[in-house]
């Protein structure tokens, strides 16, 4: 039932592979800037807008000091103004933000989320696309096991937010769901369990439904009865 299913994941599997590397490199801007400065040091994440162009979701050191989280578009290689995430963030150098994603909601907006340095607490918001407004920031406190991996899946009004938790020999996938694009959510929930190294988890849509791919997961795995 799954062989046509399995080899299109295979198909998008080697093709995120292969352009994560391009897409992963973060950038550095000064506000105002109409020029990306790349460095290769702190995680950036981007997706498209519904006229196709790049958005980025990145660290930036604004004028106050301090590094917060930040949006920009790119039209034709050049930036708009830089919109700010965070507030009180980091003052040092580093990279303060370990990991970070981003996915288009609908016509109103982004989903964002991120995790800190040495913390275990995944960090989500709202932001909207024309005020440029953050809603208050939802936190999905994990175990204590490494956290790796967290991304955004959307699929129509739906989103998952999923993340991968290592322990000793075992990978755990965990999920927490929204049917309102991020307005609520229901509890944490562990969707599979394996003795296998995951990575690259993604989504694909199989009859109009759902479901969870990535290397290490044997059969794909559909994002239902929750």
């Amino acid at each position: 039932m799954f062989q046509g299913l399995k080899l299109s994941c295979q198909i998008l599997l080697l093709f995120f592979a292969g352009t994560a590397l391009l897409s992963a490199q973060p950038i550095d801007t000064n506000e105002g800037s109409q020029a990306f400065k790349p460095i290769l040091s702190c995680p950036m994440a981007t997706a498209d807008d519904s006229d196709r162009h790049p958005v980025y979701f990145f660290q930036h050191k604004f004028p106050d000091g301090s590094q917060d989280l930040a949006i920009v578009k790119s039209f034709a290689g050049e930036v708009s103004d830089i919109k700010r995430v965070t507030f009180g963030g980091d003052n040092s150098a580093e990279c303060f933000y370990k990991y970070l994603a981003i996915a288009r909601g609908s016509d109103w907006g982004w989903h964002l989320l991120w995790l800190t340095e040495n913390s275990t607490v995944l960090r989500y918001a709202r932001m909207d696309g024309e005020a440029w407004v953050t809603s208050p920031t939802k936190k999905f406190t994990l175990q204590s096991r490494p956290t790796r991996q967290p991304i955004i899946l959307t699929f129509g009004q739906q989103v998952w937010v999923v993340w991968i938790e290592a322990a000793l020999n075992t990978s755990s996938v965990y999920a927490v769901y929204s049917g309102d694009e991020g307005r609520s959510w229901q509890d944490v929930k562990m969707i599979t369990q394996t003795g296998s190294a995951l990575s690259n988890l993604q989504l694909v849509e199989k009859d109009n439904k759902p479901y969870l791919v990535g290397q290490g997961i044997a059969e794909p795995l559909p994002l239902t009865g929750w």
